[in-house]
């Protein structure tokens, strides 16, 4: 008589791997959900810090003031923009038409942005949310914008030189591959 090979998985190792495969998926998501977190808000942050300087660069090339305009919003909605004309901009006016002049801070013509989800933008000081960059050296007084998830807090600092850093929290609010702010948010 012949004996016959089997050559397949019966369907209990079948069930057997996709159990195993499934648990370690179980265990691998929670961590995934914090490194979309950590990076939404690295994500934010760099944003912003890149559009300052940027902004430094363009006053000074222009030879005109620019100021920047950061407002917190309703459900933790944020938006930020500016406007090359050299007055204040509203970053939370959608409509293009109604142009920014020296009376009205109206639509951020060079450039809008609005929050990212999962990302609060916590705290803006001063609290009008306006940094006008001074042409003549690129200089600016000192502003703070606090960007927050519900397990981390980071903060974009503009110095009065015109200089942007990123930083973090030291308390449990910590995020890892930023230097530590002065004070927190």
């Amino acid at each position: 008589m012949k004996k016959i090979k089997n050559r397949g998985f019966t369907l209990i190792e079948l069930m057997i791997v996709i159990a195993i495969v499934g648990i370690i998926a179980s265990m691998a998501v929670p961590s995934f959900q914090d490194t979309l977190e950590r990076n939404r808000l690295k994500e934010a942050a760099e944003s912003l810090k890149s559009d300052l300087m940027f902004i430094r660069t363009e006053a000074i090339k222009k030879s005109n003031n620019i100021t920047v305009n950061r407002s917190t919003g309703n459900n933790g909605g944020w938006c930020y923009g500016f406007d090359n004309t050299g007055f204040a901009c509203d970053c939370t006016e959608t409509d293009a038409a109604n142009i920014t002049t020296s009376s009205n801070a109206g639509y951020c013509s060079a450039k809008r942005t609005v929050g990212f989800s999962n990302t609060n933008l916590i705290s803006v000081f001063p609290v009008s949310g306006n940094s006008t960059f001074d042409f003549r050296r690129g200089t600016t007084g000192n502003h703070n914008t606090c960007f927050s998830t519900t397990s981390y807090k980071i903060k974009v600092t503009t110095s009065t030189a015109g200089r942007v850093l990123i930083c973090s929290n030291t308390d449990s609010f910590a995020m890892a591959g930023f230097p530590d702010c002065s004070a927190n948010c």
